[in-house]
């Protein structure tokens, strides 16, 4: 606005983004000069029956489609290997939401490819801790090693570099993902990033050698974009043993003049629970309480008596909870 203010000696230009390094797309991995394809393209290999099961399970799960919006932007990638623009429309009207808006969280969150990238993506964080730590320099090595600059994916594709912001391993700085993994150094075959240990030209050498041999030995496996490689796909249930249910808290034991009031702490998400009492070295149970409850009565309870409560989560069940004595 100010170059359309009178009396005043600026001219008009056209905007710049600041910049270091590389151009700002490249820096982010955005590559603006890459093809699109066309809606009709990216329908028919969305449009499978397997892909429309998992996203009619996926649409279940949550009260407003919209909610629903980063996982079916994650089915588009585990099938397409990125997210391009007919993509984000895609996902905008499986989840009744805006283009415009599916777009602003496609571009948000950094585990989303806005164009096609290499086996291994390498990511590596520019942000202040890294920064100081000699992360350009690392960024740098890397673009020399595998002639590409940040943005780019070599001629086997088989890496690209990307600039990404904190990736809260402070830490660790200078530190990178390869996919989606932590890595600063590779020990006993694994990627890994021990405490306090940053990367090096050293370590990312052996990174880089890990890479090119995991790629001659493995299938790429489908991956999570919290960490590691997953055993179910996005939008399908996973197992029932995928994460513990939380177990009841803060267990009381109580004698009054009706036996033994027991109270306790537990999460939202359970929706069972089970009262048990030790009895001749078993546990036996005593009540079955509503998940709303805040207190039960063994009325056959006396003092001395030890209780315990094992929560239930769905299918999961939950490890006991300590051990309290009336």
């Amino acid at each position: 606005m100010i170059e359309f203010v009178s009396n005043t000696n600026f001219a008009p230009s056209e905007p710049k983004a600041e910049k270091v390094g590389e151009a700002l797309h490249l820096q982010l991995g955005h590559k603006s000069e890459v093809a699109q394809p066309s809606f009709e393209e990216i329908s028919a290999k969305l449009g499978t029956p397997e892909i429309k099961a998992r996203i009619d399970f996926l649409l279940k799960q949550y009260p407003v489609k919209q909610g629903a919006l980063l996982e079916v932007l994650w089915i588009a990638q585990n099938e397409l290997s990125w997210v391009p623009h007919a993509a984000v429309k895609w996902a905008a009207q499986i989840c009744q939401c805006s283009p415009a808006h599916a777009w602003g969280v496609a571009t948000f969150y950094t585990m989303y490819k806005h164009a096609p990238t290499g086996r291994f993506l390498l990511q590596f964080c520019q942000n202040i801790c890294c920064h100081i730590t000699g992360a350009e320099n690392i960024i740098s090595l890397a673009e020399k090693k595998l002639r590409i600059k940040t943005g780019e994916t070599t001629e086997d594709n088989l890496f690209t570099i990307v600039r990404v912001e904190c990736l809260g391993a402070c830490g660790n700085g200078p530190v990178m993902l390869v996919n989606d993994d932590f890595a600063t150094d590779v020990a006993d075959g694994k990627l890994v990033m021990p405490l306090n240990k940053g990367l090096n030209e050293e370590r990312l050498d052996k990174i880089i050698a890990w890479c090119r041999e995991n790629a001659k030995i493995q299938r790429e496996h489908k991956r999570d974009p919290l960490g590691g490689v997953t055993g179910a796909v996005h939008g399908e249930p996973q197992p029932t043993d995928f994460a513990p249910a939380p177990p009841a808290l803060g267990v009381k034991a109580t004698v009054n003049e009706n036996g033994v009031a027991i109270v306790w702490k537990i999460a939202p998400e359970v929706t069972a629970l089970a009262i048990e009492r030790k009895s001749d070295n078993k546990w036996q149970l005593v009540g079955n309480p509503g998940v709303k409850d805040k207190e039960f009565v063994d009325a056959s309870g006396k003092p001395g008596c030890e209780y315990r409560i094992i929560a239930t989560s769905g299918e999961r069940v939950a490890k006991p909870s300590a051990v309290f004595t009336s």
